[in-house]
């Protein structure tokens, strides 16, 4: 049903595969139509699920001949930027993420590949084109081939893309290291140097108040790490009632928040837990007060991670250091400095850094306390410096709001507005606790910060 390279029907011309999606679904326009698809046979069923994979597939590489047009603009003449002063070229990726509602280094990578989807990859466009190849395996294509020089990436393509239809991900996966590493041994050594330099540690948020710690270290480190982890875990006695899974997390925890000591390996392979010792704040959380007092259980903040039950925020609360933040007249807090002064005071910008949460361009996730404090009207030659006049932005994104083609409006409910080169707007709200709340509101006159060490 689904071996045709043309879109057919009565009244449609024969047209190449290239401009409209894979045909396919025409047999079964009228049943998707009207809803009825109890009509159609369990072959059917199948048939049409592989046919829209198919249109998936078509429209990426559509998409990603717009991207590649898109970030191939500049203004030397030869193809029309945004402005004179603003080469489209440069500032791609920051328009790309905030259209698709994506960080700017995913915008980055996602027009990166689509350039060279246009390019040496293009066979491999093709057959995402054809609906022969998903998305995701020409994702993996492109990771793959992505230190490797436009030859030796030809090389690799030719190689590996005959089978690449009829292969899972895994499989693809396996077949591009294994030709990498067959057309060019001798780089294996310098492409694991530049790998090893890139070692790091990261945290992505999960759900249900979890979260996940991600390292990227050397094979043997990492396979050491584990294994060593799990010794540890499995001598923790039989009578343990924790899963060895569970095990190995905890003693994780342990030992990177300073609350387990390990002894010398060759003298002993017992562990000795010592008292956490109270050191710099390592993380902040920002809780409604009545959520702290137990009067109701809105969704609190971790900074850097986003919400969290109101149970979970309680637990961090009993082994906290607090310090109350009033970000009202309440205290006399100053929050308006006017002309007097440039640099905001420390009361000031503990407000603004626990009103806006993050950076406060679209899609930015970086925490408030490791961003810039930006004059969003400049204080020269006449901005204020105010809490309706500071935002924060993390070094890139100050950064970018200071070039040709962009702007930010701070509006009176604290939202702030970008106008991007092309003309397109986002808005970005503060950090509100209103919305998850069950009850009537009740307004509070604080909210307070959690510091929790160890």
């Amino acid at each position: 049903m689904f071996d045709s390279d043309v879109l057919e029907g009565p009244d449609a011309p024969e047209q190449t595969l290239g401009n409209t999606a894979p045909s396919g679904l025409f047999g079964l326009e009228l049943e998707f139509a009207t809803g009825s698809l109890g009509s159609l046979s369990d072959a059917e069923l199948v048939d049409a699920v592989v046919g829209f994979e198919r249109l998936a597939a078509w429209a990426a590489a559509r998409q990603a001949a717009v991207l590649a047009e898109f970030s191939q603009r500049s203004g030397d003449g030869s193809v029309r930027a945004v402005s004179a002063s603003v080469p489209l070229r440069e500032w791609a990726s920051d328009e790309i993420g905030m259209a698709l509602t994506v960080s700017r280094g995913s915008a980055q990578v996602r027009l990166a590949q689509t350039r060279r989807l246009s390019g040496v990859l293009r066979p491999t466009r093709d057959l995402l084109e054809a609906g022969r190849l998903c998305w995701s395996r020409t994702r993996l294509v492109c990771d793959r081939l992505a230190l490797l020089d436009d030859t030796l990436a030809a090389a690799v393509q030719e190689r590996v893309l005959p089978a690449g239809p009829g292969q899972t991900w895994a499989q693809l996966d396996a077949a591009l290291r294994r030709a990498i590493l067959a057309l060019d041994p001798d780089g294996a050594a310098s492409r694991h140097r530049a790998a090893r330099a890139e070692r790091r540690v990261d945290v992505f948020a999960g759900e249900d108040g979890m979260a996940t710690l991600w390292a990227r270290l050397t094979a043997p480190d990492a396979a050491s790490s584990y294994a060593w982890l799990t010794r540890l875990a499995r001598g923790l006695g039989a009578d343990d009632p924790r899963t060895l899974d569970q095990r190995r997390a905890d003693l994780l925890a342990a030992v990177l928040t300073g609350r387990l000591v390990l002894r010398d390996p060759a003298a002993s392979d017992t562990v000795a837990v010592v008292p956490v010792t109270p050191g710099k704040p390592l993380i902040t959380v920002l809780v409604p007060h009545s959520t702290l007092t137990g009067a109701d259980d809105a969704p609190c903040e971790l900074v850097g991670y986003g919400p969290i039950p109101a149970p979970l925020a309680r637990e961090i609360a009993a082994d906290s250091v607090w310090r109350r933040l009033v970000t009202d007249p309440l205290t006399g807090t100053v929050l308006e400095y006017g002309r007097t002064t440039y640099r905001p005071p420390a009361a000031l910008a503990d407000h603004i850094r626990a009103r806006d949460i993050t950076c406060r361009a679209p899609g930015c996730r970086q925490p408030a306390a490791t961003c810039e404090l930006d004059h969003v009207i400049p204080w020269n030659p006449d901005g204020t410096t105010g809490e309706d006049n500071l935002v924060t932005l993390c070094p890139a994104h100050h950064d970018l709001k200071e070039h040709p083609g962009w702007q930010t409006e701070l509006g009176p409910d604290r939202a702030l507005e970008w106008t991007t080169p092309t003309g397109h707007r986002y808005r970005t709200e503060p950090y509100r606790t209103e919305p998850y709340r069950t009850e009537p509101y009740r307004t509070e006159p604080y909210r307070t910060e959690a510091y929790r060490a160890g």
